[in-house]
């Protein structure tokens, strides 16, 4: 259990759904931290190259390219799916994306 799971830190009652969504966000947390070693075991010009081919040929070219085809709700779940944002992140970042 982490930090964010101790009892007194949920409140008196015990709330499962924050239970539950305080173990999602850890669960974030640690991916994003694997991500974060596995790009500082890497050196800067695979990195670039990296997030270019991500940017292009990736999921976020198909993010972009529904995007550019007005599937704006279906380009926004695909962002939730591999990001693991909420609605209103990934909204904000699809509909900031150039047509």
């Amino acid at each position: 259990m982490g930090f964010f799971s101790k009892p007194e830190v949920i409140g008196p009652d015990g709330d499962d759904s924050a239970r539950a969504r305080l173990a999602a966000l850890e669960q974030r947390v640690a991916r994003l931290e694997g991500q974060l070693a596995q790009l500082a075991a890497t050196p800067a010009g695979a990195v670039a190259a990296a997030a270019a081919d991500v940017a292009t040929d990736g999921w976020m070219g198909e993010v972009r390219e529904l995007r550019r085809s007005g599937k704006t709700i279906q380009a926004i779940k695909v962002y939730r799916e591999r990001t693991g944002v909420g609605l209103k992140e990934a909204k904000d970042a699809v509909e900031a994306m150039p047509l």
